[in-house]
């Protein structure tokens, strides 16, 4: 017995944005018109609301194909057609810079956009960084007073970030000597679905960058990024104010901590406990799947940081020298807290061991 269901789907913002860039139809804008990467300033950034733009431009030729495409690969996703998938980006190589927030992906996701001529500030940051697609590791959601299957929506915006990666990679930058466009990627949450995405992409056509920080460093850029350490030094459960603290919400819940205990713990505790539960999840993700030489693990610091983006340029034929990782010694200020973040890296390290995966070696900087 056959079922037959409909299914709607709505494009994003973010696509049409990028789609309508393509197209010349403000190419002033773009959301990511600001400096994510800069390593000497701490910020809040709300994100630019999408212009007014004629709708004529989604008659061109290109909006057309761009329009065709993700129906096709949609479908594709949905169905598991991974073979139509593999063939549609033949051309294109992925680099997926993942890791945990503040441990080193924009610096990474900003030197290898440089490598292939962009200036990450003119590239659309659902394009560079986190956020697009949004995957998640549950299946439901809430919009407003309505739930809804979140799930459809990640594979829709998964769908939508491999058309428009690759169509804006092509307009935008040049074939490499291994006759594909290097798209990079920033893909915090790569994690959630590792393993499915491994599987669709196949072997050998993608690169995994995996930045990794020692918990404390990590929490005080957190904070720092986010506006400063709370006066009371706790966790700002009540009111997140950026997108790293929500992130850490959500890890800390799928834990099983409740609201009440996470609004007891200091941020240190909160950022600790979230940076486990993530690096746990990562070794088990499916990001190993296949040849593990597919995945470079990158220690916060100036070797790993600056040398995978040197490598980089030589294998594409860009001369320029990397710009230098900025190392601030300020985990000193919060030596109470390094014994415990000491701990983690150590359990850290034990599980990926009894994985039989190698945890590195992290330092304070």
């Amino acid at each position: 017995m056959d079922f037959n269901i409909n299914m709607r789907f709505q494009a994003s913002g973010w696509f049409w944005g990028v789609l309508a860039e393509l197209n010349n139809g403000y190419s002033d804008w773009t959301d990511g018109s600001y400096d994510w990467a800069d390593q000497t300033k701490a910020f809040l950034h709300a994100p630019t609301p999408l212009p007014e733009f004629d709708e004529e431009v989604f008659n061109s030729s290109l909006s057309k194909q761009a329009i065709d495409d993700l129906l096709h690969i949609a479908i594709a996703l949905m169905t598991g057609d991974y073979p139509l998938v593999r063939s549609y980006l033949a051309d294109v190589r992925f680099a997926f810079v993942v890791g945990y927030p503040r441990s080193g992906g924009s610096y990474v996701t900003k030197e290898l956009l440089r490598t292939v001529g962009l200036d990450h500030t003119s590239v659309s940051e659902a394009l560079a960084h986190d956020g697009f697609p949004e995957i998640r590791d549950i299946w439901y959601d809430w919009a407003g007073d309505k739930p809804y299957f979140h799930l459809q929506t990640s594979i829709f915006q998964t769908a939508e970030f491999l058309v428009i990666s690759r169509l804006y990679y092509q307009a935008k930058t040049k074939r490499h000597g291994d006759d594909a466009w290097l798209i990079p990627k920033k893909m915090h949450k790569f994690v959630n679905w590792a393993g499915s995405f491994k599987m669709l992409l196949g072997q050998g056509h993608s690169d995994y960058l995996v930045t990794l920080r020692h918990p404390l460093p990590t929490a005080i850029s957190a904070w720092t990024k986010s506006g400063g350490l709370p006066a009371d030094g706790l966790f700002p459960i009540a009111q997140p104010r950026s997108a790293i603290e929500h992130w850490i919400v959500s890890d800390l819940m799928m834990s099983g901590v409740t609201a009440t205990e996470i609004a007891q713990m200091s941020y240190f505790e909160a950022v600790n406990a979230s940076w486990s539960r993530f690096h746990a999840a990562m070794a088990t993700s499916g990001l190993f799947l296949g040849d593990r030489n597919e995945v470079k693990l990158l220690p916060y610091g100036p070797e790993a940081l600056e040398g995978v983006v040197a490598a980089y340029r030589m294998r594409y034929g860009n001369p320029d020298t990397p710009e230098a990782v900025l190392i601030r010694a300020v985990a000193d200020d919060y030596s109470d807290w390094k014994a415990s973040g000491d701990a983690a890296v150590a359990a850290m390290s034990a599980l990926w061991t009894s994985l039989g995966l190698t945890f590195p070696t992290l330092t304070l900087s």
